[in-house]
């Protein structure tokens, strides 16, 4: 059994050097959540991934949120991002390997992130707008 918050708390340092690297605010807004069993190195992939994904999609001087509450659902992981939001074009190939809208980017993160998310039996949701991206991963309550 793992706590999320703890996770992300341990995590931390590292993304905030890189959203600070990058001229970006890092913002936790972490509940209270009851502990889940969790595969904790998948759990630091999955967040890694979509926070630096959030960053590099964020302005300079922008914000990226990660949050944690609990719903009716399980437990959620909400990470927002302040960038130009995902176009309907790409938003039909989203998880597809090899498919990147980056100059330098493999097209890996994001179907890694998404088997992730099928191992722990969760669900992957997204919003998407022009004032940004949020992603929520919900994790049933075991």
């Amino acid at each position: 059994m793992r706590n999320f918050s703890n996770v992300i708390n341990r995590l931390y340092p590292m993304l905030q050097a890189d959203a600070y690297n990058s001229g970006k605010e890092l913002i936790l807004e972490l509940n209270d959540v009851p502990s889940i069993n969790l595969n904790e190195s998948e759990i630091r992939q999955l967040i890694l991934n979509l926070v630096r994904n959030a960053l590099e999609e964020t302005a300079e001087k922008g914000k990226v949120y990660i949050k944690t509450y609990q719903a009716e659902e399980g437990i959620v992981l909400a990470i927002k991002d302040h960038g130009k939001g995902i176009p309907q074009s790409v938003q039909d190939t989203l998880g597809t390997p090899f498919i990147t809208t980056k100059e330098n980017g493999t097209g890996l993160g994001l179907p890694i992130s998404l088997g992730i998310v099928r191992r722990h039996q969760a669900k992957f949701e997204f919003l998407t707008g022009e004032d940004g991206t949020t992603f929520f991963i919900t994790f049933p309550l075991q």
